[in-house]
Parts: structure tokens; C-alpha cells; sequence
């Protein structure tokens, strides 16, 4: 072997062991072979932690902007759940998918407070940023089979803002 080619093995040994140092210190091996269906971990290597009440709130959220109806859907339980099924059901999964696309397009931004547990149901404040208002949410939550669901929501308040969503600040 000449000299080159040994300095070249020595230095991509080198880098090698550095990335598996740096993966080992931030636990990308302790989740190696376990099954779940999220994934994650480092680099998208085994599970993630459940989902929180708040990332149902995102989740549900992200597939109303995107009109995914199914994703959208499966946030639910009980009794809401059922209800949006059979609106869907009745109109269509496009014009169902549609509205929710328009009712969620003149949304700038989200803010959730954190989850405030009481029993078995846990509420999470959401606050809807729109251009000339803002808008609030009580979602409650109950976890089914080891996932959080969307079981009920309060009907949507205005707030009052002091200063609208756009203003120049000087």
C-alpha cells in the first residue's frame, strides 16, 4: 500500500469514527431496530415520541390548509368526529376537501397555549392570527388507544387586538 493510500484509509477511518461519535452522543443508536410507525429518532431512524395534544392540533391543522380530508378526519373522536364524517360523507370529499382549503387560506399565523389537564381530557387554547382580527379556540382532547383526539371544540371568539396583524411599526 503506498503512503497515499495509507493516509488517505487513516483520515476516512478518522471521519468515520468522528460521525459515529457525534451520532452516539445524540442518542441516534438508541433507537436502532425498534418499529413504530412515526419513525425519527436521528435522522429519521426509529420512533419519535407520541404525538402531543398540541401536534394533533398541527396536524389537524396542516391537513385543513392542505384539504386532506382522511389526515383531517382522523384528528376526531366522539361525537365531532362523527359529525365532520357525515358532513363530508354528504358533500363530497372535493367540496369538502375545498372548504376546508377556504376556511383556512386568510389564516397568518397560529398561537396555542400549553395543554391544561383536567382528568381524562386535556384543553389547548388556540389563537387564530387573521390580517384585521384575531380568533379563539378551546380544543379538548382525550387520548384513544394511545393517541390524542380532537373530541370537542368551544365556538370561536374574537379578540380584540390593540394593534392589526400587518401594522408598520416605526
Amino acid at each position: 500500500m503506498s503512503k497515499d493510500a495509507k493516509t488517505q484509509a487513516v483520515t476516512i477511518t478518522l471521519i468515520v469514527g468522528a460521525l459515529i461519535v457525534i451520532v452516539w452522543n445524540q442518542g441516534g443508536f438508541d433507537t436502532l431496530g425498534r418499529d413504530n410507525d412515526r419513525g425519527g429518532g436521528f435522522f429519521g431512524i426509529g420512533p419519535k415520541a407520541d404525538l402531543e395534544p398540541r401536534d394533533v392540533i398541527y396536524s389537524m391543522l396542516d391537513a385543513a390548509r392542505d384539504g386532506n380530508v382522511e389526515e383531517y378526519l382522523a384528528c376526531y373522536t366522539s361525537q365531532l368526529g362523527r359529525t365532520l364524517t357525515q358532513s363530508s360523507e354528504e358533500m363530497g370529499w372535493d367540496r369538502f376537501s375545498q372548504f376546508l382549503r377556504d376556511r383556512n387560506k386568510d389564516i397568518k399565523g397560529i398561537a396555542m397555549n400549553a395543554p391544561v389537564e383536567s382528568g381524562e381530557e386535556t384543553e389547548v387554547r388556540v389563537e387564530y392570527v387573521y390580517v384585521d382580527r384575531n380568533e379563539v379556540q378551546d380544543f379538548y382532547l382525550v387520548k384513544k388507544d394511545d393517541s390524542w383526539k380532537i373530541s370537542r371544540v368551544s365556538d370561536i371568539r374574537r379578540v380584540e387586538t390593540p394593534v392589526p396583524y400587518g401594522t408598520p411599526v416605526y
